[in-house]
């Protein structure tokens, strides 16, 4: 699809370039650039094909807000959608806290109307699950070492929340060693490898990809942590500037 059939197709669907982008998760300058001629990700060509080659009539709006969204299409109980693409995945949408809701993100994420207002962004997924999924903005050093590896300022990592009640057994940080921790000591979030926990004294070890002198590793105490998301997926293609 080029950039001339994607705009006839969202005009002809009534969508702004915003709402088409809350759709497939990105941002509407992506949507200018895809209509301009950019080249245009596997991933988010199939989402596009899914959505534009709709029938207006499946399109339904949304109340008290102008994200527009399909109406066959599967929500999880935290309002995670899941948008079914033709070759039998799924595109799955998630809020995504910017820099600036970061701080106070943990009073206001189960507030279904605060969750509306935030952008969208996507990963693809071989079937619906369940699970609080969220997406945070990087922008910082400590996990960048230059390698393939790295988190790089700009990325973006989707999570998982992990419930309070697993976390008195052994965490799977051997399977997902990338973890966004809240602490009591600060409003931000950190974003860490977890290289250890000790169960019985209730301690994890967060480590920095980064050997600079300034990001040794430490510990923390699970009485000290308000909530863990450990990292699904990191999108290391994202050049919007916010922070980590």
């Amino acid at each position: 699809m080029d950039g001339l059939a994607i705009k006839q197709k969202r005009e002809a669907l009534g969508l702004t370039q915003k709402e088409l982008a809350d759709l497939i998760g990105a941002s509407r300058e992506t949507i200018i650039n895809y209509e301009k001629g950019k080249p245009i990700p596997k991933s988010k060509s199939e989402i596009l094909d899914k959505v534009l080659n709709q029938d207006r009539a499946n399109f339904t709006t949304v109340k008290h807000q102008e994200l527009v969204k399909l109406a066959d299409d599967f929500e999880n109980k935290n309002g995670n959608k899941f948008i079914e693409l033709p070759n039998g995945q799924y595109y799955m949408l998630m809020p995504l806290a910017e820099f600036n809701v970061q701080a106070g993100f943990l009073s206001t994420y189960q507030d279904a109307d605060f969750l509306m207002d935030l952008s969208q962004h996507g990963i693809l997924v071989d079937k619906p699950v369940q699970g609080r999924y969220v997406a945070f903005r990087v922008n910082g050093d400590s996990m960048d070492d230059g390698s393939s590896n790295a988190v790089t300022r700009n990325s973006i990592v989707s999570t998982r929340e992990l419930q309070r009640h697993h976390w008195l057994g052994k965490l799977r940080y051997r399977d997902f060693p990338y973890w966004v921790i809240y602490t009591t000591q600060s409003k931000m979030p950190l974003l860490k490898e977890i290289i250890d926990h000790n169960v019985e004294e209730g301690t994890i070890t967060c480590h920095s990809l980064n050997d600079s002198p300034e990001f040794t590793d430490f510990t923390l105490h699970m009485n000290d942590i308000q909530a863990l998301f450990y990292v699904i997926d990191v999108n290391r293609t994202v050049s919007k500037k916010s922070v980590y």
